[in-house]
C-alpha cells in the first residue's frame, strides 16, 4: 500500500488551516492546480473524502478530524527535524503556537520567552481551559497553560503554581467588603460565570453540587473582558484564580477560603511533542521564570 508523501500532508494541512484552495497555495508558495493535485491524491490513498466542499469554501469531513490532528503533530515532528538540522537548535528561528485560560499568569513566561529568544515567532490565543486542552490535543497549540483540580494524563504537564479561587463584583458589593468568603455566601447570588469549557467553572460547580449550594448563572462569558465588565457593572459576582484578577477602582475581589478551593495552573504539552526544541525551551523558561501575575485586566 503506498504511504502519503510530505508533499500531500503539507497540503492538507494548508487546506485545512485556510478553507481555500487559493490560500492554501499561497501559504505553501505552489500553485492552486499543485494543491489541488495533492489533496485529490491523498484522497484516492485514503479511499474517502477528507474535506467537504462547500461553494467556495471548504471544511474537514467530521470522519477525517482525528487524521487531520495526526497530520498536524506529524509534521510539527518533521518541522523539527528540518530545524534541527538547519538551526543547529540553536532557538534562532520557528514558531511556536501558546495558549492561555489567564493571560496575567502567563506573561511572566511569554515576557522571559520573547527576551531570551528574540528570533522565534510567537502566536498566542486566549480561552476557557478545556477548549485550549483540545487544541493541544489537535495540533492547533503547540503548548498552553490551563487550569484543572489534577493533571491530565492525556498531557505532558508542569504544575505553575496552586491558587485559590477568588470572587469579585462591584465595588463596596456587601459580600465582598467581609474580604474573604464562603461557599455558602454564593447560596442564590447572581453570578457572572465563564462558560463550560472552564477550569475554574467545574472547580467552584463541583463543590457547589458538594456542598448543596446553588449557584445562579445570570450570565455566561467566554473572555475576561466581559467577564470584568459585566461584574463590575452589578450584573453579578463573577469566579477566578487568585491573582488574575486585582481589586480597583470598579471592584473589589475576596478569595473563597471555606472551603478552600485550590486549583492548579498547568503547562501541558503533547507527551510526543514536549522534547521538541521550541516546546522545551517554554517548559524551561517557565520553570524559571515563576508564577508572579502581571500585566492590566483588559477594559
Amino acid at each position: 500500500m503506498a504511504s502519503p508523501t510530505l508533499s500531500q500532508m503539507r497540503a492538507v494541512d494548508a487546506l485545512a488551516r485556510t478553507g481555500k484552495f487559493s490560500r492554501a497555495a499561497e501559504a505553501l508558495g505552489i500553485s492552486q492546480p499543485s494543491v489541488s493535485t495533492q489533496i485529490q491524491s491523498f484522497e484516492e490513498l485514503c479511499g474517502t473524502r477528507v474535506f467537504i466542499r462547500d461553494g467556495h469554501t471548504i471544511h474537514v469531513a467530521p470522519a477525517a478530524v482525528d487524521l487531520i490532528a495526526k497530520i498536524k503533530i506529524a509534521l510539527k515532528c518533521v518541522d523539527e527535524v528540518e530545524m534541527a538540522i538547519t538551526d543547529k537548535t540553536a532557538l534562532k528561528s520557528g514558531l511556536l503556537s501558546v495558549g492561555f485560560s489567564a493571560h496575567r499568569l502567563i506573561m511572566p513566561t511569554l515576557t522571559a520567552f520573547v527576551r531570551k529568544y528574540p528570533g522565534l515567532r510567537l502566536t498566542t490565543h486566549g480561552g476557557p481551559s478545556l477548549e485550549l486542552a483540545d487544541a493541544v490535543l489537535s495540533g492547533e497549540l503547540d503548548v498552553a497553560t490551563i487550569s484543572q483540580a489534577v493533571p491530565d494524563k492525556r498531557f505532558a504537564s508542569f504544575k505553575l503554581f496552586d491558587s485559590r479561587v477568588a470572587i469579585y463584583g462591584r465595588k463596596d458589593h456587601p459580600l465582598l467588603k467581609k474580604g474573604q468568603l464562603k461557599l455558602t455566601d454564593l447560596d442564590g447570588q447572581d453570578m457572572v460565570l465563564w462558560n463550560r469549557a472552564s477550569g475554574t467553572r467545574t472547580v467552584i460547580e463541583e463543590a457547589a453540587n458538594k456542598y448543596g449550594v446553588e449557584l445562579k448563572p445570570v450570565l455566561e462569558v467566554a473572555t475576561l473582558d466581559v467577564a470584568y465588565a459585566a461584574a463590575a457593572a452589578g450584573i453579578g459576582l463573577a469566579i477566578s484564580i487568585e491573582g488574575e484578577v486585582r481589586a480597583d477602582e470598579h471592584i473589589d475581589v475576596a478569595p473563597l477560603v471555606e472551603p478552600e478551593l485550590a486549583i492548579g495552573h498547568y503547562l501541558i504539552a503533547l507527551p510526543e511533542c514536549r522534547n521538541h526544541s521550541t516546546v522545551n525551551a517554554f517548559f524551561e523558561v517557565a520553570k524559571e521564570s515563576g508564577s508572579s501575575a502581571d500585566g492590566p485586566i483588559p477594559r
